[in-house]
């Protein structure tokens, strides 16, 4: 396994979004980063896995595997709980954006300018990107 500093062959420069434990490991333009693991993290995760695609703030809460257990409480269907988990979800995809390009440039305007974020996020890449696990 590389180390947070190490640079992947030329060759091997498929991009990497892949949960290990309490880090995430993110490969991009052949360089490696590891981050503690956040929510903001387990947010990106299915926008990255499938590019294009739409995703209602409640079902990035759901998948975002809550530690506890529980449910979101997007889940009832209130205006206002819809309007925190967008809050909740916006900020804290825009705290992660940051915090990535921090450590690496590059990958952190990607992000900024391919991710959304509303009600309805989504992550539309301007040249096909496939992220592998």
């Amino acid at each position: 396994m590389p180390s947070q500093n190490s640079i992947y062959d030329p060759v091997d420069r498929a991009p990497v979004f892949r949960r290990e434990g309490d880090y995430w490991t993110i490969v991009y333009d052949a360089a490696v980063v590891r981050l503690r693991d956040a929510k903001g993290l387990r947010y990106l995760e299915p926008l990255l896995r499938q590019p294009g695609q739409s995703f209602h703030v409640a079902e990035l809460a759901r998948l975002a595997n809550r530690p506890d257990g529980g449910r979101p409480a997007v889940e009832d269907g209130t205006a206002e709980a819809v309007e925190r988990a967008r809050k909740a979800v916006t900020n804290r995809i825009r705290q992660t954006l940051m915090r990535i390009a921090s450590v690496h440039q590059i990958l952190g305007l990607h992000l900024r300018n391919a991710v959304r974020t509303g009600t309805r996020c989504a992550y539309t890449p301007e040249r096909p990107t496939r992220w592998s696990a």
